[in-house]
C-alpha cells in the first residue's frame, strides 16, 4: 500500500471528496442523510474548522473545509468517519462498509477556484440525475447560501462550470 502524505498549512481551505465503500449507497435514504448532517454538524463542536459548503449523495460526500490553527483536513475526515461509524456500529456495521479508506483532497488556491468548487458541490445533485434544480435537493448547503443572496432560486438549471478534477474515475 503506498504511503500517502498530504501537506496542508494552518487556514488552508479544502475541498474533500468522501466515498462510500465500494460506491455502495448506503446514503440513499432521508434518515442516512440526515444522520450525516447531524455527524456534520457534531465534527463543528469537535474540531475548529469553518464549514463553506457540503452536498450530501447517495454514495458521496462533497465538503468545503477551513482547518484553523492546529487542525488538518486529514484529522476532520478521521473524526468524521468516527463519529459516523460509531452510530451505525449497533447494526453491525464495520468502517470498511461504510466509506474507502482514503479521500480525495484539492487546496483552493484563489476566490476564483472556490466559487467554481462550491458551485460544483451544489450543482452535483443536478450532474448526477437526482434533481432536475438544485434548489430541489435538500441534502446541500445551497439554501443557506440562497438565502445569504449568494445564489438566486434559479441557479442551477445547467452547468455552471467545468467541473473541478475529483480523483474519481469518470464513466
Amino acid at each position: 500500500m503506498p504511503g500517502y502524505r498530504r501537506y496542508f498549512e494552518d487556514n488552508d481551505v479544502v475541498f474533500l471528496t468522501l466515498v462510500t465503500a465500494g460506491r455502495r449507497p448506503w446514503l440513499r435514504h432521508k434518515r442516512d442523510k440526515s444522520h450525516l448532517l447531524g455527524c456534520l454538524r457534531e465534527i463543528k463542536g469537535q474540531h475548529r474548522h469553518r464549514h463553506f459548503a457540503h452536498v450530501i449523495l447517495d454514495d458521496h460526500l462533497h465538503w468545503l473545509v477551513q482547518c484553523l490553527e492546529g487542525e488538518t483536513p486529514s484529522v476532520l475526515v478521521a473524526r468524521f468517519k468516527q463519529n459516523v461509524f460509531h452510530s451505525r456500529r449497533a447494526k453491525g456495521w464495520t468502517c470498511r462498509d461504510l466509506w474507502q479508506p482514503r479521500f480525495y483532497d484539492h487546496i483552493i488556491r484563489d476566490e476564483r477556484d472556490f466559487c467554481t468548487h462550491m458551485d460544483y458541490i451544489h450543482y452535483n445533485p443536478v450532474h448526477h440525475g437526482y434533481v432536475a434544480m438544485v434548489r430541489q435537493w435538500r441534502w446541500s448547503s445551497f439554501h443557506t447560501w440562497l438565502a445569504r443572496g449568494h445564489y438566486t432560486p434559479c441557479w442551477g438549471t445547467r452547468e455552471p462550470h467545468a467541473p473541478p478534477e475529483t480523483g474519481e474515475p469518470h464513466p
